[in-house]
């Protein structure tokens, strides 16, 4: 019996990052090395995959957050 659900989360999660245009090997080059922005959009990422939202959904939610986050500075 197979699983894939492990590349169902990260179909969900490199969908996203290209579709924020952000280039994957850097994106994930910086979370590796614990930068705070692509910490926060991982941990976003995770957490609406875990809500099973569609991507869509999730990039139109990553992109409202992102600009809250934005005015807030």
């Amino acid at each position: 019996m197979k699983h894939y659900g492990y590349n169902k989360k990260s179909k969900f999660i490199t969908d996203i990052i290209l579709a924020l245009n952000m280039k994957l090997d850097e994106f994930m080059y910086n979370l590796v090395h614990h930068k705070p922005y692509e910490v926060t959009l991982y941990l976003w990422i995770h957490k609406l995959y875990a809500k099973d939202k569609s991507i869509n959904d999730a990039i139109l939610l990553i992109h409202k957050a992102r600009n809250l986050c934005i005015k807030a500075v």
